[in-house]
């Protein structure tokens, strides 16, 4: 049985997380994985099983550009395939799996599915890129959730009025109704008002002309733009750039990795300490918490099973499940 949406591109890592030398271990889709670079700096992701006893490949021995078992010594490549075997002939049916690698947007993405790795596939991010390091924010954050849990909490964002009250909510969310364009590789969801106000942490003077928007990509790759400035004021405005991507790690955990970047302050990075806290407060200690007691009080993973009571303000959520779930169905 199918339980994630295949043939698609799933972070795995920001690209500073997996220095020269180092092994990182994450599960993704339910399957534990090992990463690390060849002596040449090329990323190589296996599963993180030795076919022999299971044995974590993790905890043996970087030798060169291969792995060794730390159990019986057996020594895999970066393509899976056992290069030695002390106890015998290193034979095909040794292999272990190796996925596809891309890094672009200063992330490590790895191809899951049987079909060809399709680089088109992976949304253009190169706002990443284009954004001075004193200028952006990488966070990888570890939840005990499902990831359509956290998906819905990026594509209904009146949320924020009610849990992030103090910093990110004023009421505009709630009160600007959201608007849905659908295309055929991903839909938009955005909230705009030309005159409100604005949310504690934009710090703009009210009233204030204000828009977010979400961009959705499968399974649950979100790009989110907010900003704002007051009344015929523009030059006093500020815009955002987010990334917000839900990888899952088994159906209730998630890797929820997130980059915020701006057009203002880009050079002080004294500012980029204290919204590293400010996001971190946001994230770890507001969302983080709520939709882990959510994903406790649901008891299971399917939303639906639940029977619960839509309102207008989850169109996007619903939007997003229903692809979702027509991408498992084709894949099955």
């Amino acid at each position: 049985m199918v339980r994630f949406v295949q043939n698609r591109w799933y972070q795995f890592a920001w690209a500073d997380e997996i220095a020269d030398g180092a092994v990182l271990t994450r599960t993704v889709l339910d399957i534990p994985m090992v990463a690390f670079r060849t002596d040449a700096g090329k990323m190589a992701v296996l599963d993180n099983r030795c076919p022999h006893r299971f044995a974590p490949l993790s905890e043996g021995k970087r030798e060169g550009d291969t792995i060794a078992c730390p159990y019986h010594g057996l020594v895999f490549n970066t393509a899976g395939q056992c290069v030695r075997n002390p106890h015998g002939a290193a034979t095909s049916t040794l292999a272990v799996a190796s996925f596809p690698v891309l890094e672009r947007h200063k992330a490590v993405w790895i191809w899951v599915g049987q079909q060809e790795p399709d680089e088109n596939l992976l949304p253009d991010l190169s706002f990443i890129d284009a954004a001075p390091e004193t200028a952006q924010l990488r966070l990888h954050t570890a939840v005990q959730a499902n990831y359509e849990l956290l998906a819905d909490n990026i594509l209904d964002l009146s949320h924020a009025d009610y849990l992030h009250a103090s910093s990110l909510g004023s009421g505009f969310n709630t009160r600007a109704k959201s608007t849905v364009e659908e295309h055929a590789d991903h839909f938009s969801i955005a909230w705009r008002s030309d005159s409100d106000d604005a949310p504690p942490a934009f710090n703009l003077e009210s009233p204030a002309k204000l828009w977010t928007e979400v961009d959705w990509y499968a399974p649950a790759l979100m790009v989110l733009r907010a900003g704002g400035h007051p009344v015929g004021k523009p030059e006093r405005g500020i815009d955002t750039l987010n990334l917000h991507n839900m990888t899952p790690e088994t159906l209730t955990s998630t890797h929820y990795f997130s980059c915020n970047t701006r057009n203002f302050l880009i050079d002080d990075a004294a500012f980029n300490a204290v919204l590293r806290e400010q996001l971190i407060h946001a994230f770890q200690v507001e969302d983080k918490p709520m939709i882990e007691k959510v994903q406790r009080q649901m008891g299971t993973p399917d939303l639906w099973s639940l029977g619960p009571k839509m309102l207008p303000i989850d169109k996007g959520a619903v939007l997003a499940r229903r692809r979702v779930a027509r991408l498992i169905e084709a894949a099955e």
